[in-house]
């Protein structure tokens, strides 16, 4: 039966597709991990990371695609996206959902972000020799921030879990903010919707 709550974007399957891609990459990297190999290891944290991250930014893409006159799709960032709304005054669950993940230093997708910046000057995974650990560095610029708690794999299945729940709110918010929005900039002077 299908999900009433559940609305779907018209880039689905492209959503679908980076998700998957980062799935594939939790695999390998658990496997780096089983037969004790770094580099593999570490370039498929990275890759599950930016998939991850492409995943978000694919569902922001199948929203604006919702909207009279989209942005182009290299233009699609959740900043672009807000300002679209500010322009015409009207309020966004889909961004306001977003920007609460965003939050700087507190929320999750902020410090996700964080990470694959960072994985480009410094090792996401911390491999500790003496004890034999592995761990994913919350900000592989700043040690003092310290390690997410638990295995890489298990942390960066968290992290797909979220993604994909926050995909499925995207979805269901999209169409309701869409005609909000076609509304609004309805009312706004010299405006032709």
């Amino acid at each position: 039966m299908n999900d009433p709550d559940r609305s779907t974007l018209p880039n689905e399957q492209q959503i679908a597709s980076r998700l998957a891609g980062a799935r594939e990459q939790l695999a390998i990297l658990t496997e780096a991990l089983r037969t004790r190999r770094p580099v593999l290891a570490e370039a498929a944290a990275c890759a599950v990371i930016d998939q991850a991250l492409k995943t978000v930014t694919a569902a922001l893409h199948g929203f604006n695609l919702l909207l009279p006159q989209p942005l182009p799709a290299e233009r699609v960032s959740w900043r672009n996206l807000r300002a679209r709304f500010v322009a015409v005054q009207v309020e966004s669950a889909v961004l306001d959902l977003v920007e609460e993940q965003l939050r700087p230093r507190s929320g999750w997708l902020w410090w996700l972000d964080r990470k694959e910046h960072a994985s480009t000057f410094a090792p996401l995974l911390r491999f500790d020799s003496e004890a034999g650990s592995v761990a994913i560095w919350r900000d592989p610029l700043d040690p003092t921030a310290g390690v997410e708690p638990g295995a890489p794999e298990d942390y960066l299945a968290t992290v797909l879990q979220r993604i994909e729940e926050l995909t499925r709110e995207i979805g269901r918010l999209a169409r309701k903010d869409a005609e909000a929005y076609r509304q609004a900039a309805r009312r706004q002077p010299g405006r032709m919707l």
